[in-house]
């Protein structure tokens, strides 16, 4: 949701054609990005004069460097991109280590994605949502960045596989693409019935041209999919691959449970495929299951709840209304009973913060501080670091303290 917001203030502030640049006609990097803690920005220019330069986010720790080919509107400076630099420097301050090992996280009005492709860039399994009309913006950023949303799954040709051009129309070559190979749409020419793709999973050609349907029929070769490669944790000094999947969510407290119960299963069917791709694991002893003193087993049923949520900037009662109150429950609904919710908040007159914070404190504790003053001596953004109240603080005794209600849900697997 966070980008249908910005652009309306940003509509409202003006923003100019293009990148502003300094009297030496050098690019200018955002005021706010610059004083990253853990990222550093740059300018790209491009070869061709008329291109657009490309906005880069370099993450040392990772090491990785991510290409923003869809940012904010040029011009942008402290108000935009503040609240999303504040959340990238918590997570990355804070909790790398759960980053590092593959933990799920959940963004909520994700807008150009930021905090999401640097989660998964450490590693993490990311779930980035916002309003439908407002995804296509890190829908390209996760493509440029090795993370693509458009995803076919090869379904035809039997144990064989499916067969394959190098170059459109051109000679088929002898390895077929193999069935349940996973493959990203480069480009696709419908009323063709062919697409170009890049393969990610199985075996077969790394590029090339395939037929969609049949020739002779209408019985598919490749159906769209929203599976995605399994992330991979951190091994010792080695960085992670993290996974991302960006989908639609209006702040629904039930559509957001359902969508975490979708998310597991799309994570066991890519693992059981990957598992099919691979030789077969040598068969393992049958193990005692032993309770930990701490462990939590979610009841039967029960979808993987989420690690970390974030949000940058979505409370603003001038502009979005008390859609915070929403954004409570579903944060309340998807954070796991040992979750962790990092919420950054610009600072606006009038901007209703002050009651989304006590809505907040009804069932969660939290800590909050002021992350960075404006340049312009403004405004500024606040972070919010949230958690459920742990089972050795005594809140029974206090009418006015927060409970967890998750200790209902998980009473009988936690000691």
């Amino acid at each position: 949701m966070a980008v249908s917001r910005r652009s309306l203030k940003l509509e409202l502030q003006g923003s100019q054609k293009g990148p502003e640049r300094d009297r030496n006609g050098k690019l200018v990097v955002p005021s706010t990005t610059s004083p990253s803690h853990h990222l550093f920005f740059r300018w790209e220019e491009q070869g061709d004069e008329e291109a657009e330069p490309t906005f880069l986010c370099e993450i040392p720790t990772a090491p990785r460097i991510l290409r923003l080919v869809r940012q904010l509107p040029h011009g942008s400076s402290f108000s935009d991109w503040g609240p999303m630099v504040a959340v990238c420097d918590y997570a990355m301050e804070v909790h790398r280590q759960l980053l590092r090992s593959g933990k799920r996280v959940v963004e909520l009005g994700c807008g150009v994605g930021l905090p999401s492709l640097v989660c998964a860039s450490m590693g993490a399994r990311v779930l980035a949502t916002d309003l439908p009309q407002a995804l296509e913006d890190l829908e390209k950023n996760g493509a440029a960045n090795g993370w693509p949303q458009k995803i076919w799954k090869v379904v035809g040709g039997g144990s064989e596989g499916i067969p394959v051009t190098k170059e459109r129309g051109g000679k088929i070559e002898k390895e077929r693409l193999s069935h349940g190979a996973l493959v990203e749409e480069l480009e696709l020419k419908q009323d063709l019935n062919i697409m170009r793709y890049r393969r990610m999973t199985g075996k077969g050609p790394k590029e090339g041209w395939v037929q969609l349907v049949r020739p002779s029929g209408i019985k598919p070769l490749l159906v769209k999919t929203e599976l995605r490669p399994p992330a991979q944790k951190a091994q010792g000094q080695d960085m992670g691959v993290g996974s991302l999947i960006v989908t639609p969510l209006r702040w629904d407290a039930e559509e957001a449970l359902k969508l975490m119960g979708r998310m597991d299963e799309l994570e066991a069917a890519a693992e059981a495929l990957q598992m099919q791709q691979a030789l077969p694991p040598e068969p393992k002893k049958p193990e005692k299951f032993i309770m930990l003193p701490g462990q939590i087993v979610r009841p039967e049923g029960f979808p993987k709840l989420a690690d970390l949520v974030i949000s940058s900037d979505c409370v603003c009662e001038p502009a979005y209304g008390e859609t915070w109150e929403q954004l409570v429950e579903v944060i309340e609904k998807i954070l796991a009973p040992n979750g962790h919710a990092i919420i950054s908040l610009r600072r606006r007159s009038y901007d209703g913060i002050e009651k989304f914070v006590m809505r907040l404190a009804r069932n969660l504790r939290f800590q909050r501080y002021r992350y960075r003053k404006s340049p312009e001596n403004v405004d500024g953004v606040d972070l919010i670091c949230a958690a459920w109240p742990g089972k050795n603080e005594q809140f029974e005794q206090s009418v006015d303290s927060p409970r967890n209600p998750r200790d209902s849900q998980y009473a009988e697997g936690e000691f």
